[in-house]
């Protein structure tokens, strides 16, 4: 092994040590609780929670597994959870995203979509969280999003989907250029397909004022 993929593999294992929390599973809202339904979309890590003021207080959404052909699961890299809840959403509006390898250990398989729904509270602050995600090629090249926070506000009874994680666009070269996505926005019923209700929800930035308490 070189020293440029040695440097490359540390990295890459100082971040992910950098970037580790808990892994507990997001808890929906009590049944009194007004709600909307959520789609999480995503080939990434995504956590989530209502907001009272600390960023990290959030719960795993949606973590991405590796799969190999015939979506055989890698027991490495396992998806979270590992059956994915639905809620009998509209119809999905968003395209499939792409499968990626990994920046290590490539022979463990691709990072695959999940899309699980859930029930998250209306009304009041939600937020989003988009963890650092790197994609290998075979080289010492790679491709990473940064990590990300974001704050909504879900209506009640109304249905959204969140499309988060890495995907590409069509170059005229060939070769897709990778776009870090995220994107939340409304989904509405339209005959067999659905449609989104407007481009994007607008988005605030968390201002953490009471991580200091916890």
């Amino acid at each position: 092994m070189d020293i440029k993929k040695k440097t490359l593999i540390a990295t890459f294992s100082l971040l992910t040590a950098c970037s580790i929390k808990p892994l507990e599973p997001y808890i929906e809202p009590a049944s009194d609780v007004p709600t909307a339904k959520l789609r999480v979309i995503t080939n990434g890590y995504v956590r989530g929670n209502a907001y009272t003021g600390c960023s990290a207080d959030t719960k795993v959404l949606a973590k991405a597994g590796r799969f190999f052909g015939e979506h055989q699961p890698s027991v490495n890299y396992p998806q979270m959870p590992l059956v994915p809840q639905q809620l009998n959403m509209v119809t999905r509006f968003a395209p499939k995203m792409p499968e990626y390898l990994g920046a290590t250990r490539m022979a463990e398989g691709a990072y695959t979509e999940m899309a699980p729904e859930y029930l998250v509270p209306a009304g009041k602050p939600f937020l989003l969280e988009r963890l650092k995600l790197f994609a290998g090629s075979y080289g010492s090249t790679y491709q990473s999003c940064p990590e990300a926070t974001r704050l909504f506000v879900f209506e009640e009874n109304k249905s959204y989907e969140a499309y988060i994680g890495l995907v590409y666009r069509p170059a005229a070269e060939g070769n897709g250029q990778a776009i870090c996505a995220f994107s939340v926005y409304e989904v509405v019923p339209s005959g067999k397909s659905s449609r989104p209700l407007s481009n994007v929800l607008n988005f605030e930035p968390p201002a953490d004022s009471n991580c200091g308490r916890h």
